[in-house]
């Protein structure tokens, strides 16, 4: 679906211009779809513009054409402005919610497209608005940090559950949980500073088919809300995409891309440690792989150092291209169980001091 993907057509030059042409070319279908109820015509339209699929488009529209005319222009604009493509993952942010900057290694640890409120939309207030950060990350990743599947996670955040006013009164760097709903898991939280600064941190999920959203929020400035908070965030998002077998061989056949490239890399003594993190970025995560062949791929690479266990369950390789007379880099990667990539990272070796 993403390898199809055009470049938003700029009729006039530039986004400013595009969005104004898109307005004034839009009115009259607007208006005809008002009075018909018919959507053929600005589905064609948003496509042209957007290049978003069909299926998606409909969403938009249902969303959008509750509102004013002048609202209905701004909702579209701001879907026209926000399409953004994850892997196999088709992800739309309704204004007031839009991308926000990436962190190195995200696209390795399997953390996709990341989101916050440039604005506080309805139902919620403005400081919880702020706090509210998001990311939609493919298949049922949670985070890096522990490993946890979104079924892990949800079963985690439902234990021991307060209610909003139970929540208020923990102690600061308590851990306690709060409620969910259907596909809006419970939330895991810890109460921060007290008085007049109070705040804490909060992380829930979203479940959807292929996806799973991730999202943090200070349930102080939420008022102990999460349902409120997943729910204004799914009101917010439209994700659609298509599902994928992952195979031992496609497992492979990345890990000996990655061992090709991360030599060249290395070889050329990089003196930046961005560009290994870019290797990383390239390849991983891994899905579907078996230890052995894994092992032996690895193996093949000239900074091949070892493998090691991290626990029971956990295998670990290390490359470094430290010598006896220069610094190196040091690049590490872990295999679950289950045959997925963990914590791929790379450092300098010796570390500086």
């Amino acid at each position: 679906m993403g390898s199809n993907r055009q470049r938003p057509v700029d009729p006039q030059g530039g986004s400013a211009a595009n969005l104004k042409f898109l307005i004034v070319k839009a009115e009259e279908d607007i208006a005809a779809v008002r009075k018909s109820g018919s959507m053929t015509r600005l589905i064609s339209l948003v496509r042209r513009f957007s290049s978003i699929p069909a299926a998606i488009a409909l969403v938009v529209l249902s969303r959008c054409l509750a509102l004013s005319l002048a609202g209905l222009v701004f909702c579209l604009s701001g879907v026209i402005s926000t399409p953004a493509v994850s892997h196999d993952l088709d992800v739309i942010a309704f204004v007031p919610l839009q991308r926000a900057l990436p962190s190195y290694l995200d696209k390795a640890n399997g953390i996709g497209l990341r989101f916050q409120f440039g604005f506080a939309p309805p139902g919620i207030t403005p400081p919880c608005a702020k706090s509210i950060k998001a990311n939609v990350n493919e298949l049922n990743v949670v985070d890096h940090v522990g490993g946890l599947t979104s079924e892990e996670f949800r079963a985690k955040a439902d234990t021991a559950l307060l209610a909003p006013s139970e929540a208020a009164h923990v102690p600061a760097h308590h851990s306690y949980t709060l409620s969910g709903e259907d596909h809006i898991s419970g939330a895991m939280c810890t109460n921060l500073p007290a008085g007049a600064n109070a705040g804490g941190f909060c992380t829930g999920t979203i479940s959807g088919s292929g996806y799973t959203v991730v999202y943090h929020f200070d349930p102080v400035a939420c008022r102990y809300d999460n349902v409120g908070v997943g729910a204004v965030l799914d009101r917010h998002l439209s994700v659609s995409g298509h599902d994928r077998e992952i195979s031992e061989a496609d497992c492979t056949t990345k890990l000996r891309e990655f061992v090709s490239d991360i030599d060249s890399v290395l070889a050329a003594n990089p003196r930046n440690i961005l560009d290994v993190f870019g290797v990383l970025d390239r390849h991983f995560p891994l899905h579907g792989c078996a230890v052995k062949p894994v092992s032996g791929i690895i193996k093949q690479s000239r900074y091949f150092r070892s493998i090691g266990m991290n626990g029971p369950k956990m295998h670990v390789f290390a490359l470094n291209s430290e010598t006896s007379d220069r610094r190196g880099v040091a690049v590490i990667f872990g295999l679950t169980e289950n045959g997925d990539s963990s914590l791929p990272f790379a450092m300098w070796s010796p570390p500086f001091p």
